[in-house]
């Protein structure tokens, strides 16, 4: 027979469970707000019950409360992290892209075409008045304006990958940094629930920072039976539950450039502390890392446009050359260069495309202007000019066709590989907020939900409270009130 407290023991299971349902309520309520916070439910169940006696069955005694468990759907994480890796890549992506196209800011009054159209006009001016030297005057300064616009391109590409680079080495440390904090959070997880209980905050902390980091890398989560996490990137450990292999930067030598006529100097190679390659699949790192060495394929960078902006000075400047070296000055002087370079290894490339120095030249620069085609009438004869002028039109002078169509050529390709790049950033944008969307209708703090839950704990906290004070009575009933009669 069950003793006259019993019923204490009921109500007061209760009451406790009641109570730490409320406490776990209140603690949701307190962090609706905290980024990466899942929410909590106390699980309860029946306490064993009571086996009565000739055969009447099992009476109840209370409730036990064994976890506090968060609500949480493991698919959807992943998931998440999947798409969020390539909004890292394609939204990095989409930023180089933008900035090259404000570099080459084209169509504009001031971008490279007008200043190619500004060119050959005073190229066709020359070729009607050869003997003018204000029209020579301005030959040479739009053929200075053109190697400047080109060289300020070129110099601006070179920067950004130079900036690209130092990206690179920041977000190397930020994986480092996310490596050893998950690693940090393995190992008080692990210490914690050594007794079984729940480290549900910690683990809170831990898969926030794997958010943090899938957008920087595309990332594996591999969780074993004992909790402990691992991060493997392209099939290397990044984090094995408590130990980290961190990433390094090596410097680029200029035997191991990518690209060696393209590369700018100190660039750096993403390993392992081991020396070996990291592969990158997605994520902040590759779209950055793609960005700087690509030169050809869909997710072509920097260097692609790098080297087709040296294609263009190059060319050019070589069959201006050709052209002007074999006409003749206003002295008669012939074989002069109108285009040379700073590179003195004699290289010609966007950087180093200058005006000649015999064109240069303050005393003779403007009568060493070919416009002449022969010696024999060297003031009126702009023969040479007009050869000049044709260039405008060489539809054989680039695989692309003409100046002015390989530039726009060029502009074209930018403009097709920004808007892919724009679409599917806004696209990723799109999935990865749905998939956040589902998170948290799993994962996340609901206040009209926590509010109801409040009321309904409360309600069973005051019941069982309740049946204390009846328990209460009818003990004092018993002792108290009972056996006086006849006294």
């Amino acid at each position: 027979m069950s003793s006259t407290f019993f019923g204490f023991n009921i109500a007061r299971s209760g009451l406790f469970a009641s109570q730490r349902a409320l406490y776990v309520t209140g603690h949701n309520i307190a962090n609706v707000n905290t980024p990466g916070y899942t929410r909590q439910r106390l699980d309860m169940s029946q306490s064993k019950p009571l086996n009565l006696p000739n055969g009447e069955g099992m009476l109840g005694t209370g409730v036990d409360t064994t976890h506090i468990n968060q609500i949480r759907d493991q698919f959807l994480d992943y998931k998440f992290r999947e798409e969020n890796q390539a909004l890292g890549e394609w939204g990095q992506r989409t930023s180089v892209l933008e900035n090259i196209e404000a570099i080459m800011n084209e169509p504009s009054e001031t971008g490279i075409s007008s200043v190619i159209d500004d060119y050959f006009e005073a190229i066709q001016q020359l070729s009607t008045k050869p003997e003018d030297l204000t029209v020579r005057a301005l030959v040479r300064e739009r053929g200075i304006a053109l190697a400047n616009t080109i060289n300020h391109m070129g110099n601006q590409l070179d920067k950004l990958q130079t900036d690209l680079d130092f990206n690179v080495q920041t977000v190397v440390s930020q994986v480092n940094t996310y490596g050893k904090r998950i690693a940090d959070l393995n190992d008080q997880i692990f210490r914690a629930e050594i007794d079984g209980t729940r480290a549900n905050d910690l683990k809170d902390q831990r898969n926030l920072a794997i958010d943090q980091l899938s957008e920087l890398v595309d990332i594996q989560t591999i969780e074993n039976e004992e909790g402990k996490v691992n991060i493997l990137i392209g099939g290397t450990a990044l984090v094995s539950h408590n130990r980290v292999t961190e990433m390094k930067l090596d410097l680029r030598g200029n035997t191991e450039k990518v690209n060696p006529d393209i590369d700018v100097n100190n660039l750096h190679d993403v390993k392992w502390a081991d020396g070996s390659k990291v592969i990158l699949k997605g994520g902040k790192l590759k779209g950055l890392v793609d960005a700087r060495d690509n030169v050809s394929g869909s997710e072509k960078g920097v260097p692609y446009y790098i080297s087709k902006l040296d294609e263009f000075a190059k060319t050019f400047a070589e069959k201006v050359n050709e052209i002007h070296s074999k006409g003749f000055g206003l002295n008669g002087d012939t074989g002069m260069d109108f285009f040379g370079t700073t590179d003195t290894n004699g290289g010609m490339s966007a950087t180093s495309i200058c005006i000649s120095k015999d064109i240069e030249d303050t005393k003779d620069g403007l009568n060493n202007i070919a416009a002449s085609r022969t010696y024999a009438d060297l003031a009126g004869d702009g023969g040479n000019a007009l050869l000049l002028n044709a260039l405008k039109d060489d539809a054989e002078m680039f695989a692309w066709g003409r100046p002015g169509d390989f530039m726009n050529s060029l502009v074209s390709n930018l403009g097709v590989d920004s808007q892919q790049a724009i679409n599917v950033s806004k696209n990723q944008i799109i999935l990865t907020g749905q998939m956040q969307n589902k998170r948290q209708s799993v994962s996340g703090v609901s206040m009209d939900e926590e509010m109801s839950n409040m009321v309904k704990f409360q309600h069973a906290y005051n019941a069982n409270a309740r049946m204390i004070t009846t328990v209460d009575e009818m003990i004092d009933t018993i002792i108290n009130r009972m056996g006086l009669v006849g006294r």
